[in-house]
This record gives structure tokens, sequence and C-alpha cells, in this order.
């Protein structure tokens, strides 16, 4: 995949509009959260997907993913995944 290059200015209050070509090659809708940090001189945006908190650890990160169970959500990190399957693992040998 090639990469293309957009050059753009910085407003009066700090903003940058991303090309629309690019938003809706990578999906990104009115209020889609980007986050933003620096690696040395290079400044780093990446989209954001998923703010909802993980059930078990409390942790709101890049890496959470919502389940769906019927009409139900459930929001697991990975550690939070981890935790959960050795918790259930450990009730299912205590059925038996």
């Amino acid at each position: 995949m090639q990469k293309k290059k957009y050059i753009r200015s910085i407003d009066e209050i700090g903003r940058i509009v991303l090309p629309k070509h690019l938003r809706k090659e990578l999906h990104l809708g009115e209020k889609q959260m980007l986050e933003v940090y620096n690696d040395g001189e290079r400044i780093i945006i990446e989209k954001y997907d998923n703010l909802e908190p993980c059930l078990v650890t409390g942790k709101s990160t890049k890496y959470n993913h919502t389940f769906t169970f019927g009409d139900e959500t459930v929001t697991l990190s990975p550690e939070g995944l981890e935790k959960m399957i050795e918790e259930l693992s450990e009730y299912k040998k205590s059925l038996t």
C-alpha cells in the first residue's frame, strides 16, 4: 500500500482538517475519538475505537473489545478477558 502525504496547516486555535478521502478510508465519522501523542519530533494520531471501560479491570484502553450477548454487551480489556476466562474455568470445574 502506497503512503499518501497530505499537507495541512494548523488554524489559529490549533485545529487541522483531515482530508475527506482519508476520513472515508479509515471510517472516521463525526465525534470519532482520536489518540494524539508525540514520538520525538513526530506527531502520531491514531483512531481510538473504544472508550468503554473494562467490566473487570475498569480500564479504558484502545485494546478493549465489546462483546454482544443477545441484547446485552460486555466490554473487556485483554487482561480482564484473561481473568474472566480463569474464573469461569474454575467455576466450571467446581460444578463437576
